[in-house]
């Protein structure tokens, strides 16, 4: 958390969009805003890239807006757009993983429908209020309404007491760790390196097995947990990596496997080294409890 200037963040995007824009023909327009905010710069600008990102997507001609107005204490940013709009049985369902509102059929070269996802994800981890308003055919607005107190208001209040935990409490706890993550496709990649972040976990993404054990040479970094897609390129699957990984660094590592493939000769090998299974598409959730339980095994 850190105190920063809305404008630094809003023109930084603007940069970042304006050639996307430029080549689909639309209408990119920022509107300034002279105020200051303290809040995790790094996930707000993560939450509005991904709001610019998806407005374009879906906004085919016309006009794309980002600005800024004050609502009750906080600052609502808002991307307006002129796209395809959203009809009021699906405003809760786009947020959810992987739906995709146009793509039925689950085209990837359409994207994987996280970034909607992601944006509640952050929302709700930084405690700020998401709104949604769309009219089918004219375009719609989501906006995230940030809190404008200052660092001070924050400091000023006296800290809670300390609190004595319980065995069953301290065993519930959210633990962090180190993951280490295989996967070849980089959207992939990226959207569970800031997912796992967001929870506290350290992260480090590579393309293959050959990579995670160029990384693992490089020092100074043991992961507690591979996570690691089954399906990788260049000679060597997920659990072929994830032995190697353990070899390596003699210790038995927990290992989670994410595949598509439900034969039962890819699930055998999955079980015969001892490694959690994951079918895709995985949620989230999902996949965060399993980290959390075989975080709290020692492994050695």
């Amino acid at each position: 958390m850190a105190s920063f200037e809305v404008n630094d963040l809003l023109h930084r995007l603007k940069n970042e969009f304006s050639f996307q824009a430029q080549a689909k023909g639309i209408v990119l327009r920022v509107a300034s805003c002279s105020l200051t905010l303290y809040s995790d710069r790094r996930l707000l600008e993560q939450v509005i890239r991904n709001l610019l990102s998806n407005a374009l997507k879906y906004t085919p001609r016309g006009k794309v807006l980002l600005g800024c107005r004050r609502r009750h204490g906080t600052l609502s940013i808002e991307v307006w757009d002129t796209g395809v709009g959203i009809v009021s049985s699906e405003l809760q369902a786009i947020f959810q993983e992987y739906h995709q509102i146009d793509n039925p059929a689950r085209e990837r070269s359409r994207g994987l429908g996280l970034g909607l996802s992601i944006v509640q994800r952050i929302a709700d981890l930084m405690g700020y209020r998401l709104r949604v308003y769309s009219q089918p055919g004219k375009g719609s607005a989501f906006a995230i309404e940030v809190d404008l107190s200052t660092p001070g208001t924050l400091t000023q209040s006296h800290p809670p007491p300390t609190q004595v935990l319980d065995q069953e409490e301290i065993q519930s706890a959210h633990r962090s760790g180190i993951i280490l993550i295989i996967e070849d496709d980089p959207e992939v990649r990226e959207a569970l390196k800031l997912v796992f972040s967001e929870e506290g976990h350290d992260t480090t993404g590579v393309p293959d097995g050959a990579a995670a054990l160029e990384w693992l040479a490089e020092g100074g970094v043991v992961p507690d947990l591979v996570l690691a897609d089954y399906n990788l390129p260049n000679g060597t699957n997920g659990v072929q990596a994830a032995m190697n990984v353990r070899e390596k660094l003699d210790r038995e590592l927990p290992v989670i496997i994410l595949t598509g493939d439900i034969s039962t000769e890819t699930s055998r090998d999955i079980a015969l080294h001892h490694c959690e299974q994951f079918i895709k598409p995985v949620k989230f959730k999902d996949l965060s409890n399993v980290i959390q339980r075989l975080l709290a095994i020692p492994h050695v």
